[in-house]
């Protein structure tokens, strides 16, 4: 799985995307995400997580909120994403049919935030 910041050259842009990923990979994306929504995990900083190979250093890291915060930039290529319990869980479940092989894409987060974030499996939106 990669994860990169495309800062402009799309009209969705700024944006992240996590791509090139096989299922198994989404799986244990999904399940990171599932630990941020029941508590048992946190942060997730995915620029970190041993499947994930991070381009042109871009970090990301998911944090479980008292509000949905959405996207925020915290450093030239680094940002923090924020959501409620709830709301992680409905972020997991957008995931899971990628650990299921589908193909396409997904936004996990948009608007108010600073960046979209896409989970795309060939990395097209």
């Amino acid at each position: 799985m990669k994860l990169e910041y495309l800062a402009d050259g799309a009209p969705e842009c700024p944006l992240i995307r996590l791509y090139d990923f096989a299922a198994a990979e989404a799986a244990r994306f999904v399940a990171a995400v599932a630990g941020l929504a029941s508590g048992s995990v946190e942060p997730v900083e995915t620029h970190r997580l041993p499947f994930v190979q991070s381009i042109g250093g871009c970090q990301l890291t998911l944090v479980r909120r008292p509000w949905d915060q959405a996207v925020v930039q915290t450093g030239m290529s680094a940002f923090e994403c924020g959501f409620t319990a709830d709301t992680w869980c409905d972020v997991a479940g957008l995931i899971e049919p990628f650990a299921r092989g589908a193909d396409g894409f997904q936004g996990l987060a948009g608007s108010p935030g600073e960046a979209v974030v896409l989970f795309s499996a060939s990395g097209a939106w």
